[in-house]
């Protein structure tokens, strides 16, 4: 798992890209939120356990070491960068198989869009949220490309964005954590079968690289 340090950037800059992401909060192309994003930040009830993130191996992988960087923008991709650079739905960059993960999160069916209110749940911060499915369906495909560019972007995603929307049983408390260099997210819930599901928030697992070996397991 990689921890990104923080740059450290003048005020005036600071407040420069805090203006032109309010321009933007109704895109919701996730690389340009998330490069701003990290430039700027770093009664008993009977309970169950229920991890919102369906691929379990996602929470097994061991935290790698930082990979290169390639900067704010994804060489190679019309989809994976600030703003949308293709002319079509089907146009590509030369890094194919991320651009189309890129693509599909982009056309995430749910979100949360910033400084909006959906599904009862308020979302008061500049950036979209999406759906937690979408959000696995990223992972799962990032990983499956598994190269530098795709590797890289799950990465910096993962670490600058921490909250997906679903649909579940009331959340109680937290079962079990994913620990990161800096902080912890929450993984598994104890939740309330009891009670009807409601839409709500859960904490996205950090980016993991995975081996060949895991990935052609996974194949088969």
């Amino acid at each position: 798992m990689i921890e990104l340090k923080l740059i450290n950037i003048p005020f005036s800059l600071s407040k420069t890209f805090i203006l032109n992401a309010k321009m933007r909060v109704n895109k919701t192309k996730f690389l340009l939120e998330f490069v701003i994003l990290l430039i700027l930040t770093t009664s008993q009830v009977k309970a169950f356990e229920e991890s919102i993130f369906e691929d379990e191996d996602i929470y097994r992988q061991a935290l790698p070491p930082s990979p290169p960087t390639t900067g704010i923008t994804a060489p190679g991709t019309k989809w994976c960068g600030p703003g949308n650079t293709s002319t079509s739905y089907n146009d590509l960059g030369t890094q194919r198989e991320t651009d189309m993960c890129c693509r599909d999160h982009d056309h995430c069916d749910d979100i949360l869009e910033a400084r909006s209110t959906y599904r009862g749940l308020n979302n008061s911060d500049w950036f979209p949220i999406l759906k937690c499915s979408c959000e696995q369906k990223f992972i799962n495909c990032l990983q499956k490309v598994n190269n530098m560019i795709s590797n890289t972007l799950g990465h910096v995603y993962y670490s600058a964005r921490s909250l997906c929307i679903a649909e579940g049983h009331p959340i109680v408390s937290c079962k079990q954590y994913m620990e990161g260099t800096f902080r912890k997210r929450c993984i598994r819930y104890n939740v309330d079968k009891k009670r009807p599901k409601i839409w709500q928030f859960y904490e996205m697992p950090f980016y993991t690289e995975i081996s060949k070996k895991q990935l052609n397991k996974t194949k088969k």
